[in-house]
């Protein structure tokens, strides 16, 4: 089965199921929520990535290809919703755009694993 239905798998559990309301409500008031928020994110894609890799074995997961690829999606996945939630927090606009760049990344991520 192709990388990426494990990979939007991941991105919406570790985007939704795992972000509560509050954390949702408030990650853009406290770059400490936010941070737990992308935290629980990046924790979710690299388990997933870690169970894709034992069981395909078309990339080893303890790399560091797939440490850079896990810090820069931290990265920009930070910056993105840090953006999002202090400038955009009411706009549907930048959800939309938001939602497009994560799963952007991740087509980019399956390409640098693949």
């Amino acid at each position: 089965m192709d990388m990426m239905w494990f990979l939007m798998l991941s991105h919406l559990v570790g985007d939704y199921a795992l972000q509560t309301d509050g954390m949702a409500l408030r990650k853009g008031g406290s770059r400490k929520v936010l941070t737990l928020h992308v935290l629980l994110y990046i924790v979710t894609l690299a388990l997933t990535l870690a169970i894709y890799a034992y069981f395909t074995g078309r990339f080893a997961f303890l790399s560091p290809r797939v440490l850079a690829a896990l810090i820069a999606i931290f990265a920009l996945h930070w910056i993105q919703d840090d953006i999002k939630a202090r400038r955009f927090s009411d706009s549907r606009q930048a959800y939309y755009i938001d939602q497009a760049l994560h799963i952007i990344q991740l087509f980019l991520l399956r390409g640098w694993l693949s």
